[in-house]
C-alpha cells in the first residue's frame, strides 16, 4: 500500500511549530510495512488543500491528513475532505455533548458556533475515537481510496494513531520492514561508497548510507511478510556481518 501524509496547519509553513507528526507517523507506518511515498505541508487553505488531495491521490491509495479539526473558520480538513468525495459531515453526539461539558465547567453556557464541525465526521466512514481531545477522527474509503482524518496536537494525534489507526491498517498490509544500522568512524563517506556500492545497488535488502557529522550510518533494511520475520532478521543480520567484516570498527547503533 503506498501512502502519502498531509500535514494541515499555516503554523507549520511559517515555523511556529515543529512538525512532529509526520516523524512518528513514518516511523510507525515503516514497523507495518506501509510504503510512506511522500509528505505534504499546506497552509489552511480550501482549494490549496483540495489540490493536495488531488495529487496525492493520483499516485497513492492512502492518504493521512493530521491538523484543522478544530472548531474555528481556518480549520477546514474535514469540510474539504467532504467536498472532494462529495459526502456530506455527520455530528457524533457524544463528542458535541463532551464540547458542551467542556465549556460548561469553564464557565461558558454557550458552546461556540463550530463546535458541531468539532464534533463531527464524514459520513459512512469509521470512527476513530479521541481518549485525550474533543475532535475525533475518521477512516474513510471510496472507491478504492483511502484517507484516515487525524488531529493535529501531538498528544492526540498519536494515541489516536497508536490505539485505532494502527491495528485497523494491519488488516490491510501483511508486510512489515525490519531494519538494522551500523555506525563507522574514521572512513569518509567517499571511501565507504566506494567499497560497499556493490550493498548499495540491492534491491530488498536494502543498504544505504548516511552521512554524519562524525561518521557514516550504514543501514540496512529488508521487507517482507511479518510472519516470515525470522528468515528476514537473518538476511539483514548476514550483511551487517559482512560489512563489519569489512570494517571492524563499525558498531550497531539502535
Amino acid at each position: 500500500m503506498k501512502a502519502e501524509i498531509i500535514c494541515v496547519g499555516t503554523e507549520l509553513l511559517v515555523g511556529d511549530i515543529v512538525n512532529t507528526n509526520s516523524q512518528y507517523i513514518s516511523k510507525k507506518f515503516t514497523d507495518i510495512g506501509i510504503d510512506l511515498y511522500y509528505q505534504t505541508t499546506v497552509g489552511d487553505n480550501f482549494e490549496r488543500l483540495k489540490e493536495c488531495l488531488k495529487i496525492a491521490f493520483n499516485r497513492v491509495d492512502l492518504v493521512i491528513t493530521t491538523g484543522g479539526l478544530g472548531p474555528t473558520i481556518d480549520d477546514i480538513t474535514k469540510e474539504v475532505v467532504a467536498n472532494y468525495f462529495n459526502v456530506d459531515l455527520e455530528m457524533i453526539q457524544k463528542y458535541y455533548d463532551l464540547i458542551i461539558k467542556k465549556y460548561n465547567e469553564r464557565g461558558f453556557f454557550e458552546v461556540a458556533s463550530g463546535a458541531e464541525k468539532e464534533a463531527s465526521i464524514l459520513k459512512g466512514s469509521v470512527l476513530l475515537e479521541n481518549e485525550v481531545g474533543l475532535a475525533p477522527g475518521c477512516f474513510f474509503e471510496k472507491d478504492g481510496k483511502k484517507i484516515i482524518i487525524l488531529p493535529g496536537p501531538p498528544k492526540e494525534m498519536t494515541v489516536m494513531l497508536d490505539n485505532y489507526v494502527l491495528p485497523l491498517l494491519k488488516q490491510y498490509s501483511n508486510s512489515t520492514l525490519l531494519m538494522k544500522t551500523l555506525e563507522i568512524k574514521g572512513v569518509p563517506e567517499g571511501k565507504i561508497d566506494d567499497r560497499l556500492k556493490d550493498y548499495f545497488q540491492m534491491s530488498n535488502p536494502t543498504v544505504a548510507p548516511y552521512a554524519k557529522e562524525k561518521c557514516v550510518h550504514v543501514r540496512v533494511a529488508v521487507k517482507g511478510n511479518r510472519k516470515n520475520e525470522n528468515v528476514l532478521w537473518k538476511k539483514v543480520d548476514k550483511i551487517i556481518n559482512e560489512i563489519k567484516d569489512i570494517y571492524p570498527q563499525a558498531t550497531e547503533i539502535k
